[in-house]
């Protein structure tokens, strides 16, 4: 049996409906190319390719991104790959790739559901398990479950225009067992961003490889954030925390109160990314690649909240002003 038939050969799915729920984020860099210049226009193609071939496999799909993060080893491990890019100066893939990506599955007519009750892994689980879906990630925590009744498969190919699955085969779980949620965690069609904001902190990593050129890019658009914090109507300031590089990987912790001064701005993109980065200029020593992709930086830290604050997605905006189309 060649590689092909044998692939093929694992895509046989336990239900009729052939339900297939995709940890989304695992699978980023087969669809925008890491440590790249990010093109959001081949991005869009691979993405509209996926859903296709996955509808001629007959699978029916669902995308679950993670917006959740509360346990302690889920914060640390966040912490611990946030500081290796300051320190080592790197992004690998663009700012805001949980909400493009989800609008991008959107664009395709594919469900999105931004895990916001529990951890991603604890919400696509249990629905999986419930609704008889199978699995499409790479993390070994969805072994973990007891009684779980989903198959899992790790990779996938394309052959003769259709979705190929690769079936994980070592089903061996070495962490401790834990319960399915019942009934399954809730989830959030929209637009994960500000899901940490009714406990008023905003806490993020930083958007560009240049973390050594500047300071983090969140803290320079900082007032913005304070028109849309007004805009909500919080009462009492938001606890920000970003890290920057001084010599050393440090966390910038500040209390930031709600202010409307520049409310304006929000309903106003291409005035209110002027008025920011109009001025900004290009070091000497840095790449093209890593320039362009601290331009596009810039952009999606500011439009990430005009975005929110005019309803209108985060790639729509920025393919409306040509950053990186």
């Amino acid at each position: 049996m060649d590689e092909i038939t044998s692939q093929l050969a694992t895509t046989s799915l336990s239900t009729e409906k052939k339900l297939l729920y995709i940890d989304a984020l695992n699978y980023s860099a087969s669809f925008f190319q890491p440590n790249e210049h990010w093109c959001f226009r081949k991005a869009r193609k691979k993405v509209a390719d996926f859903v296709k071939h996955a509808k001629n496999a007959d699978f029916e799909i669902k995308v679950f991104i993670d917006a959740f993060t509360e346990s302690e080893e889920a914060i640390n491990k966040w912490r611990q790959r946030r500081e290796n890019e300051v320190r080592n100066g790197v992004r690998r893939l663009p700012q805001g790739m949980n909400t493009l990506l989800g609008d991008l599955f959107k664009r395709c007519g594919v469900e999105v559901c931004y895990s916001t009750e529990a951890d991603n892994d604890d919400t696509l689980a249990s629905h999986a398990h419930h609704d008889g879906a199978s699995i499409l990630s790479q993390d070994r925590d969805f072994l973990r479950y007891k009684g779980r009744r989903y198959d899992i498969f790790i990779d996938f190919s394309i052959y003769k225009k259709k979705l190929v699955l690769k079936r994980r085969k070592d089903m061996h779980c070495t962490v401790s067992k834990r319960d399915i949620i019942t009934p399954p965690p809730a989830y959030s069609n929209s637009d994960p961003g500000i899901v940490s904001l009714w406990r008023h902190i905003y806490k993020r990593g930083t958007p560009s490889p240049l973390t050594h050129h500047f300071t983090n890019t969140h803290i320079l658009v900082r007032p913005l954030r304070q028109a849309y914090y007004a805009h909500l109507g919080l009462e009492s300031s938001v606890l920000e925390t970003f890290p920057l590089f001084d010599g050393q990987v440090r966390w910038d912790e500040s209390l930031v109160p709600p202010d409307d001064s520049m409310k304006d701005l929000l309903g106003d993109p291409k005035k209110a990314y002027d008025h920011f980065f109009k001025d900004m200029k290009r070091p000497q020593d840095v790449s093209d690649k890593d320039w362009n992709n601290h331009v596009y930086a810039t952009y999606a830290v500011v439009f990430e909240f005009c975005g929110l604050y005019m309803g209108v997605p985060l790639y729509d905006l920025l393919v409306a002003h040509a950053v990186h189309p």
